[in-house]
């Protein structure tokens, strides 16, 4: 019995760091949103989900906003992966799902829609860049992303049936988790700052 309640409060546990790890990698690309803002000195806000300009951002500048963002969500999967492959943590494989579960789900929307990010964050970050404005470089720079991080995980962990299950289900309840925090944070911070 004290067996089985220990394996419920571990799982309890992992899933309360991986759904704060979640928050977090959210939080942090739109921290990356803003500091373009912040360096020109505009005023930004972060939020949980998203970033609020406090002002009308000039053209130019605006695609750097989106830049900056995008730039989290590409670069925190790829610090997390060195620290996992390297850390003995039962954390760090919660740390590297939570960084993976944005450029996962643009992936997917890509490759479902056509297009990984509504609205024209991907196009804009595009033409910071100087690559085309309408083609797929940000798209096909998260199906990388993603692609190399489950790569990894599977070298490294050598996946059983049970491990693809929880996955899956880890998957639904990230996709779910991430639409209530939008919800949310839109219902919270919209009236404040729109």
């Amino acid at each position: 019995m004290a067996s089985v309640m220990n394996y419920r409060k571990a799982n309890f546990q992992h899933w309360g760091v991986y759904l704060l790890a979640l928050t977090a990698a959210s939080f942090l690309h739109e921290i990356g949103h803003c500091l373009p803002a912040w360096l020109n000195g505009y005023g930004a806000i972060p939020t949980p989900a998203k970033e609020y300009a406090l002002s009308i951002l000039p053209d130019g500048l605006a695609n750097y906003v989106s830049l900056g963002g995008v730039s989290a969500s590409a670069l925190l999967p790829i610090v997390a992966l060195a620290v996992w492959m390297r850390s003995q943590s039962p954390y760090a494989p919660l740390a590297l799902a939570a960084t993976l579960a944005m450029p996962s789900l643009y992936a997917l929307r890509f490759l479902l829609t056509g297009r990984g990010h509504d609205a024209t964050e991907f196009q804009e970050a595009q033409a910071a860049l100087g690559v085309a404005y309408s083609g797929h470089f940000m798209d096909w720079l998260f199906v990388a992303i993603t692609v190399a991080g489950a790569t990894a995980w599977i070298i490294k962990t050598k996946p059983r049936a049970p491990d693809w299950l929880r996955l899956l289900a880890g998957a639904i309840a990230t996709v779910a988790f991430l639409v209530v925090l939008q919800k949310v944070n839109n219902l919270v911070f919209d009236p404040l700052f729109s």
